[in-house]
């Protein structure tokens, strides 16, 4: 009599599925493979996470909670902007100088390859882009009411500005920069959003 199948224990699944699919894309992955990987029927991986592209999905929120989340939680937490973004691209840089983690940005590099336009992988992308830049848009709104930025900034440049950073990093970290590299262009990033002439006072 044939043991019952093994179940999935997604805290330990969800990184396995994530590294796969990172490091190989979304068709350089079969669900054999991943099941294969986890070490449990494919039958079993697909009755707990759903099809290919509900798994692939799955793999993007990991990595938004493990490499996004951290950053945007120093984001908010700091007392200032220039403050939360200095945090919020030590978490960036960090993940790009691990030598134990493949290049590049997940999530970036997956909507850049295109091909997802539409269906479950399209809308977990935009969900996730939508909840960064909101969260990003709000801590701009508050530093330009604050005075943090000169009067006439406007919170939409600066956020693309930032954004538009996230990718140029991204991009970077596949030509295996230094840390000291990687901060440097941090630092003229910062330099470059519109700070107020003078500090606010706190």
């Amino acid at each position: 009599m044939a043991g019952r199948p093994r179940a999935l224990d997604l805290d330990t699944a969800l990184p396995v599925i994530l590294r796969l699919f990172w490091e190989r894309g979304y068709s350089g992955q079969t669900l054999d493979q991943i099941a294969a990987a986890l070490n449990v029927t494919k039958p079993t991986l697909c009755r707990t996470l759903g099809d290919k592209d509900a798994i692939f999905a799955a793999a993007l929120n990991e990595y938004y909670q493990s490499y996004i989340a951290p950053a945007e939680a120093r984001l908010e937490q700091a007392d200032t902007l220039r403050e939360g973004l200095s945090g919020f691209f030590d978490v960036f840089v960090a993940r790009i100088i691990d030598e134990g983690l493949p290049p590049g940005c997940f999530m970036g590099d997956t909507a850049s390859t295109g091909g997802f336009e539409t269906g479950t992988i399209a809308e977990t992308l935009q969900a996730l882009h939508t909840g960064l830049a909101s969260t990003m848009h709000r801590r701009i709104e508050a530093a330009i009411a604050n005075g943090e930025f000169a009067s006439n900034a406007s919170p939409v440049p600066v956020l693309q500005f930032v954004l538009g950073q996230v990718s140029a990093l991204a991009a970077i970290s596949r030509s295996g920069p230094t840390q000291s590299q990687l901060d440097a262009v941090v630092e003229y990033m910062l330099a470059g959003l519109p700070w107020a002439a003078t500090p606010p006072k706190r």
